[in-house]
């Protein structure tokens, strides 16, 4: 029996690789004969680069770049074995990394996110993936650009000090290594840049954005999206506007975070011929079910005949649609009665139904103990 596990982290839990030791040791203590290949799972926000180059045996670094707030931070990025770099905003940009009380939009910037990116050109690297998730910026991409070269100017030709100031782009001082990049954009959001779904209606709330800032940015990336004059594509509000500028200025290909990120690591290849796939999440809710990670997954193991465990943190909502998407769906709580106590005991929760599921299979298969 081939039993592929790949699941995401349990968000404030478990990281996707402790979550596969977890699920591989509990298979191999009921049935040692198993083979089983483990594939530590992320869609493009935090985690994505631990993630990745955990699986493909890749190498971490880090550079210190400018933080959202202008503060240095180191950014931890990776370098997998096909020669691949791949980087996660929100090491450089993140709302991770901005106190609660200083969150600021009118202010955050994506500066050290174009640091990283004109590191990473600078030394070679042609093939660059990059997550926009987790970040505290809805600056349209504008920081990032300027740290490759670009210009943002007013109507005295002086550097905009804000997105409806800016008059007019200059990309005559753009890093030209730029021009060779293959830039794929890790994101499983479709919002637009502007309008009630963009990026500051939608986003600006939980960067510490007020209604009257919401108002002022949301006129401000229109205009940058009248200057820049690229037509607009689902994402182009992820993070802030980033997948605008990661578009209109890098010529950078927004595709679905999960799909990109499991065929970073091979995982396709690696369902072929598998019987099973394990994967799992900390929260399961409609969501889920209709294009995040786990179903994404759940319908390349459809595809090459393998069966889908899902086994989550919670499963919330309407369920019974859960069983239109996955074979299988568990709840790994024991009852617990707060949230406390189901983060405290989850491993061993999670190991636990691994364990039964594993003796419910065999005895399908018609194998003894």
């Amino acid at each position: 029996m081939k039993i592929v596990v790949a699941p995401d982290s349990y968000k404030g839990n478990m990281r996707s690789s402790k979550v596969c030791e977890i699920i591989k040791l509990a298979i191999l203590q009921e049935q040692p004969d198993v083979e089983v290949l483990t594939f530590p799972m992320a869609d493009g926000g935090e985690g994505t680069v631990d993630a990745v180059v955990e699986a493909t045996g890749g190498r971490f670094q880090s550079l210190e770049v400018c933080g959202p707030l202008g503060e240095p931070v180191a950014a931890r990025h990776g370098l997998l074995p096909d020669g691949t770099a791949i980087m996660e905003m929100a090491s450089a940009s993140g709302i991770e990394l901005v106190p609660a009380e200083q969150l600021n939009p009118m202010k955050a910037t994506t500066y050290g996110t174009g640091e990283l990116l004109k590191h990473l050109l600078e030394e070679g690297h042609s093939s660059i993936v990059m997550g926009i998730g987790g970040s505290a910026t809805v600056d349209g991409g504008v920081g990032m650009a300027r740290a490759l070269g670009y210009r943002f100017l007013d109507d005295s030709g002086s550097e905009a000090t804000a997105l409806a100031d800016i008059a007019s782009i200059d990309g005559s001082g753009v890093f030209q290594g730029l021009g060779n990049a293959h830039i794929r954009v890790a994101c499983d959001v479709t919002n637009p840049l502007t309008g009630p779904n963009g990026a500051a209606a939608v986003f600006g709330p939980q960067k510490g954005a007020t209604p009257e800032m919401i108002e002022q940015l949301d006129a401000g990336l229109a205009n940058l999206w009248k200057l820049a004059d690229v037509e607009g594509a689902p994402g182009d509000g992820a993070a802030g506007g980033l997948g605008y500028g990661l578009r209109a200025f890098c010529g950078a290909e927004i595709v679905s975070g999960a799909n990109l990120i499991a065929e970073t690591v091979g995982l396709p290849a690696a369902l072929e011929g598998a019987d099973l796939l394990i994967t799992g999440e900390g929260r399961t809710d409609g969501q889920t079910a209709s294009g995040k990670l786990c179903s994404v997954l759940a319908g390349l193991a459809r595809d090459r005949g393998a069966k889908t465990l899902l086994l989550s943190g919670a499963l919330q909502g309407e369920l019974n649609p859960f069983l239109d998407v996955f074979d299988y769906a568990f709840s790994i709580s024991a009852g617990h009665t707060s949230l406390e106590a189901c983060i405290a005991h989850a491993p061993e929760d999670l190991a636990f139904v691994v364990k039964n599921v594993m003796r419910i299979l065999y005895k399908q298969l018609g194998r003894t103990y």
